[in-house]
C-alpha cells in the first residue's frame, strides 16, 4: 500500500483546529525546521556595538510591535500562518512528488522591564500539516527561560533552561538516506554563564549540559529507521577572553571543550568521546562601512572506541557586514566545525559552510532579502562527501504594527559523492506567511 494511502489524515480538520488553538491560546514562535548543528557553538560572537547598524538591525519604532504590559513585564504574542508548496516532498533523486502544506507557528515572548537584572521567557510552537503526505507532519515546540543577574559594571551571571523539539529533514546534512519522514529530535538544555568586565578586558565562562533524544523515523518503503544510537548527553565548557583596543576593535580567544556521552554503545560502535575547539582572532572595522569578525584555530574530535580515528583540522568562524548604504547591507559568513554523523558506519564529519545575504530596505515597511549558502560535508571512516547548495529570496512587508506579510521562494540542491552515497535531489519551495502580533 502506498505511503499516501496509509498515512493520509484529515488535514483540513487538523489544520483548522491548530489555527483556532493558536489564535486563542497564543503560544510562541516557530522553530526552524532544519537545524544545521544540533549543538550550539558556545558563547555567541558579536560584532562591537556602534551607531552603524545593518538593515535588519535598524529599529523601526513607528511599526515595531508594542507588546502588552503585564506588571513589570512586556509580553509579545504572535502567530505565523503560512501556505507553502514543495516540488519534492521526500527529497527523491528520481520520480519526485510535490505537495502543499500549512504552517501554524504561535509564540509568546516575555521580558522584564527592570532597570537592573533581567528575566526572559518564551513558549513557541511550530506545527506543519501536509495535504497529501501526512507522514511529513511535524509538531515542534520550544519552551525556555533565561535570567541575568547584574553584579557590577559589565559583570553579570546568566542562567537558562530550555526544552524543544526540532525536526531534521532532507535539507540537512544529518538526514538518513531513504527516510520519508523527518527525524524528531528532543533537546533539553541547562546553562550557566558568567561575565567579568575589567576596563577593556572581558572574561567569560559557560557551562552547558544538553540532552539529545532522537526518535525513530519511517523509510520510504514503510519500515522504521532506528535512531536511538544517536541519543547522548553533551557537557560543554567554554572560556573566552576579549580585549577592546578601541570602540570598534577587539581581540578574542575562545576554547570550547565538549564531552559526548552516548547511551547506546553496541549499535555499530560507541561514538562517545570528547572534542576541543580553540579559535582566536579579532573583530574590527576594515573601513567605516565594512565590519569584520575573523577567528581561526584548531579543532579535534576524539572517540573512545579503539580503531576510530580522531577528526582534527582547521577551525574558522568569520563574518563580514558591508553597509553599502543605509538601505542596503551585504553579509558574508563562513564556519568550519565537526559534527557527529547520523549515518551508520561514520562517527562524524567536518562541515564547512559559506553563506551570503543581501538585505535592501525598499520602503520603511518593505525589506527585500536574498541569500545563498554552500556547505561541504566530509564524512569520516566511509567514502562519502556531500554538497548542499541553497539560494532563496523573500520580502518582509510590514502592513502595520500588528500584521506582517512574507512571501518567499527557495531552491535547494543536495549532491553526494563516494562509494556510500547519501541522498541526492533538488527541490523548490514557495510560501506566503502572515504574521499577527501585538
Amino acid at each position: 500500500m502506498s505511503i499516501s494511502a496509509r498515512m493520509a489524515a484529515p488535514w483540513l480538520l487538523t489544520a483548522g483546529t491548530l489555527l483556532i488553538a493558536a489564535l486563542t491560546v497564543g503560544a510562541p514562535t516557530a522553530h526552524a525546521q532544519v537545524s544545521r548543528a544540533v549543538l550550539d557553538t558556545g558563547i555567541p560572537f558579536d560584532l562591537p556595538q556602534t551607531d552603524r547598524v545593518t538593515v535588519l538591525q535598524r529599529p523601526h519604532p513607528e511599526i515595531d510591535p508594542l507588546g502588552v504590559r503585564a506588571g513589570a513585564f512586556l509580553v509579545f504574542p504572535q502567530v505565523d500562518v503560512s501556505a507553502n508548496a514543495t516540488s519534492n516532498v521526500f527529497g527523491a533523486t528520481n520520480d519526485a512528488v510535490s505537495d502543499a502544506y500549512a504552517i501554524v507557528a504561535p509564540r509568546l515572548d516575555a521580558r522584564s522591564t527592570w532597570s537592573r537584572h533581567q528575566l526572559l521567557g518564551h513558549v513557541r510552537g511550530n506545527f506543519r500539516r501536509f495535504l497529501d503526505y501526512s507522514i511529513k507532519n511535524e509538531d515542534g515546540y520550544d519552551v525556555g527561560i533565561e535570567s541575568r543577574l547584574d553584579i557590577v559594571g559589565e559583570s553579570n551571571l546568566r542562567a537558562a533552561v530550555n526544552a524543544d523539539r526540532i525536526y531534521i529533514n532532507q535539507l540537512s546534512g544529518d538526514f538518513p538516506r531513504f527516510a520519508a519522514a523527518s527525524v524528531p529530535l528532543d533537546r533539553q538544555v541547562a546553562s550557566l554563564r558568567g561575565t567579568y568586565g575589567l576596563n577593556r578586558l572581558q572574561l567569560m565562562g559557560d557551562v552547558n549540559v544538553t540532552r539529545l533524544d532522537y526518535s525513530d523515523t519511517r523509510a520510504l518503503d514503510g519500515t522504521m529507521i532506528d535512531q536511538d544510537y544517536l541519543d547522548r548527553t553533551a557537557t560543554r565548557l567554554t572560556a573566552r577572553a576579549e580585549y577592546n583596543i578601541s570602540p570598534v576593535t577587539s581581540l578574542f580567544v575562545q576554547g570550547v571543550y565538549t564531552l559526548h556521552d552516548y547511551k547506546v554503545v553496541n549499535f555499530d560502535f560507541d561514538r562517545s568521546g570528547d572534542e576541543l575547539r580553540v579559535v582566536g582572532g579579532a573583530a574590527f572595522d576594515v573601513t567605516p562601512l565594512i565590519r569584520t569578525r575573523l577567528g581561526v584555530g584548531y579543532l579535534t574530535r576524539h572517540y573512545d572506541t579503539a580503531g576510530v580515528s580522531t577528526l582534527s583540522g582547521l577551525a574558522f568562524d568569520a563574518q563580514v557586514d558591508y553597509l553599502v548604504t543605509q538601505l542596503t547591507t551585504i553579509s558574508v559568513s563562513a564556519r568550519r566545525d565537526v559534527r557527529d554523523a547520523i549515518v551508520q558506519g561514520s562517527p562524524g564529519y567536518t562541515a564547512s559552510r559559506l553563506a551570503a545575504e543581501i538585505d535592501h530596505e525598499l520602503l520603511r515597511s518593505l525589506i527585500l532579502v536574498g541569500r545563498v549558502d554552500l556547505e561541504r560535508d566530509d564524512f569520516s571512516r566511509i567514502d562519502r562527501d556531500d554538497t548542499l547548495f541553497h539560494v532563496g529570496a523573500s520580502a518582509v512587508y510590514t502592513l502595520n504594527r500588528s500584521m506582517v506579510l512574507t512571501p518567499s521562494i527557495d531552491y535547494s540542491n543536495r549532491d553526494s559523492g563516494g562509494a556510500q552515497l547519501g541522498q541526492r535531489f533538488n527541490e523548490v519551495r514557495a510560501g506566503l506567511s502572515l504574521t499577527l502580533r501585538r
